[in-house]
C-alpha cells in the first residue's frame, strides 16, 4: 500500500492565537490517519479535515474490481513483531494490537471493502472532522504565527481555519488524462463498468500498461472478442524488477492469452501520437494524429474526429498496422496525479513553494 504525503512546514516560534491549530492534516486516508496517530501520541494540537463522510474514501470505489494488491501475510512462523510488521503490507503503525489488518481479512489479496472497514475503526479515536472539503489554501502574515505566517484553509462553506503546519495527505486523487484527438471517446478506469457482461462480444482497446490496465483486462477476458493494450514502454513485471508497483502476477492474465495466441495483444507506442476516429456505425479506429485531417466547424471552432474528416488509416501501411481492426470501446488506465488546485497564488514543486 503506497502512501503519498506532501508536507508544508514553518519553523515553530511563540504561538498564542487560540483560533489557530498547530497541525492541520488534509485527508483521512492511510497517510493522513497515520500522521494523525503520531501527532496524537506526541501530544500535539492537530486536526484532520476530510471532505467525505468517512475515512479512506478512495477505497470505496477503487480499485474498480475491488482486489487489493497489498499482501495480507497473516503468518510468518516468527514471534518477532518487527519482523512480522515488515511482511504486513496493510496495517498502519499503532500500539493497539487490535488494529492489525489481519483481524479484518483472511484473504492474501484483501477486498477493498475490508480496508474501508479497517480505516473506519482506526480513525475512531482520532480528531477527524468529516464533511470539511478544503477548497483553498493561502498564506497570511501574522507575528504570532510560527515563522510569522499562517496557512489559511477555507472550506466549501467559506469557513476558515488557521494552521502553523499543513500536511497534505490527499494522495494521488486525479486520474491522468492524456490529450489527443478523439480523447472524448475513451472511458476512464475510474468510472468503467465492472460487469463483464457489459463487454460481451466487444473488441476493446486499453490505454496504459500498469496494474489498473491489466486488472481491467483480467475482468473481461472471458467476454470480449479481443483486447489490445497499448503503452509507451514494455511491461515491467514486479517479480523481475522487485518493485511492488510494477505489474503483479495476480493481474497478468492478459500475458498468457497474448503469448498463447488467443487474439489478445500488447502494443508499444507513444500515446501522445494517438488519434481516435469514430465511424458512422460507432466503431472506434486508431491512427496516428499526423494522418488526421481536422475538419473545423466554423460555428463552434471544434474538430469533428470522424471517418469523414480523416485521411483514412495509414493507407499503404494498413495491412501491417497492429490496431487496424476497429474497437467497440477504448478504456483509459493511465494512473493518477496529485491535485494542486487548492493552493492559492503559488505552486509547489517537491518541498519548495514558488510564488
Amino acid at each position: 500500500m503506497e502512501v503519498v504525503v506532501v508536507v508544508l512546514f514553518l519553523v515553530p516560534s511563540v504561538f498564542s492565537r487560540l483560533t489557530a491549530r498547530d497541525y492541520c492534516v488534509l485527508g483521512a486516508g492511510p497517510g493522513g490517519l497515520q500522521i494523525a496517530t503520531f501527532l496524537k501520541e506526541a501530544g500535539r494540537d492537530y486536526i484532520v479535515f476530510e471532505r467525505n463522510q468517512g475515512p479512506g474514501s478512495f477505497f470505496n470505489s477503487l480499485p474498480r474490481h475491488r482486489k487489493l494488491i497489498s499482501i495480507n501475510k497473516r503468518f510468518t512462523g516468527r514471534a518477532n513483531k518487527e519482523f512480522n510488521f515488515r511482511h504486513d503490507w496493510n496495517s498502519l503503525l499503532s500500539g493497539d494490537e487490535r488494529l492489525r489488518f489481519y483481524h479484518y481479512s483472511h484473504d492474501f489479496f484483501p477486498h477493498a471493502d475490508d480496508m474501508v472497514r479497517y480505516l473506519q475503526n482506526f480513525s475512531s479515536a482520532l480528531n477527524v472532522h468529516y464533511g470539511r472539503e478544503i477548497k483553498n489554501v493561502r498564506m497570511k502574515s501574522d507575528p504570532e504565527a510560527w515563522h510569522g505566517q499562517y496557512f489559511v484553509l477555507e472550506d466549501q462553506t467559506g469557513r476558515e481555519d488557521l494552521c502553523n503546519v499543513l500536511l497534505v495527505a490527499t494522495g494521488l486523487s486525479l486520474a491522468n488524462q492524456l490529450r489527443f484527438p478523439g480523447e472524448e471517446y475513451a472511458e476512464g478506469y475510474e468510472t468503467i463498468s465492472t460487469d463483464p457482461s457489459d463487454f460481451m462480444g466487444q473488441s476493446v482497446l486499453i490505454l496504459g500498461r500498469g496494474n489498473s490496465a491489466f486488472e481491467t483486462a483480467d475482468n473481461i477476458l472471458g467476454s470480449t472478442n479481443f483486447i489490445h493494450m497499448i503503452g509507451r514502454s514494455r511491461v515491467r513485471l514486479s517479480w523481475s524488477t522487485h518493485y511492488v508497483g510494477d505489474l503483479r502476477a495476480v493481474n497478468d492474465g492478459l500475458l498468457d492469452t497474448y503469448q498463447l495466441k488467443s487474439l489478445d495483444g500488447l502494443l508499444e507506442g507513444d500515446l501522445s501520437d494517438l488519434a481516435l476516429i469514430r465511424d458512422d456505425s460507432g466503431k472506434l479506429h486508431v491512427t496516428h494524429k499526423l494522418y488526421l485531417e481536422k475538419d473545423m466547424n466554423p460555428a463552434s471552432n471544434q474538430s469533428n474526429h470522424t471517418m469523414k474528416s480523416a485521411s483514412m488509416l495509414l493507407r499503404d501501411d494498413l495491412d501491417n498496422f497492429a490496431a487496424r481492426e476497429p474497437y467497440d470501446r477504448v478504456i483509459r488506465c493511465l494512473g493518477w496525479k496529485f491535485d494542486f488546485s487548492i493552493f492559492d497564488k503559488y505552486e509547489i514543486f517537491g518541498s519548495h513553494i514558488l510564488k
